[in-house]
């Protein structure tokens, strides 16, 4: 009767032995009794608690609790978010790859003064002031002298 107590999902207790050994045998026999009783040298009772108690604790630890999978559910959760946006993250790289891919063809495929864009650069990037202006400049100033200074009626 005891054996069955894990099969019959009934928790292995020695309150539960005497429960049901009063139902069967009518007489409500304490832990000790049930416990020292031997029949033929052994302590059957006594040997089927302990084997079904240990019965009871394998059958506890190998079948999964039933929120076992709730702490790992929020974490796939996240994992399925966080992969989601790695691939979006993924997918403009390559899109920004491409339109740069796309725009250093263009740049080199045009052909280009090279000093030209050496110049550029550096006004660009340090601020400093291209020769080809303070020319330019000079050239200005000058012609802007002669006409100032020539009188209005010969020009």
């Amino acid at each position: 009767m005891i054996e069955l107590f894990p099969d019959n999902k009934i928790p292995v207790t020695w309150e539960n032995v005497i429960a049901h050994s009063k139902k069967k045998f009518g007489h409500g026999f304490n832990r000790q009794i049930l416990a020292q009783k031997e029949w033929g040298g052994r302590k059957v009772v006594a040997e089927a608690f302990s084997e079904a108690k240990n019965v009871q604790r394998r059958m506890h630890n190998d079948t999964a609790p039933k929120y076992r999978n709730a702490a790992r559910a929020v974490l796939q959760r996240r994992i399925a978010e966080l992969e989601a946006k790695n691939l979006a993250l993924v997918e403009e790289l390559e899109k920004v790859r491409a339109q740069k891919v796309d725009e250093m063809d263009v740049f080199l495929n045009t052909p280009r003064d090279l000093r030209k864009l050496i110049e550029d650069y550096a006004v660009n990037e340090f601020g400093l002031i291209r020769p080809a202006i303070v020319d330019e400049m000079k050239s200005k100033r000058a012609t802007k002298e002669l006409v100032t200074s020539a009188p209005p009626h010969t020009i």
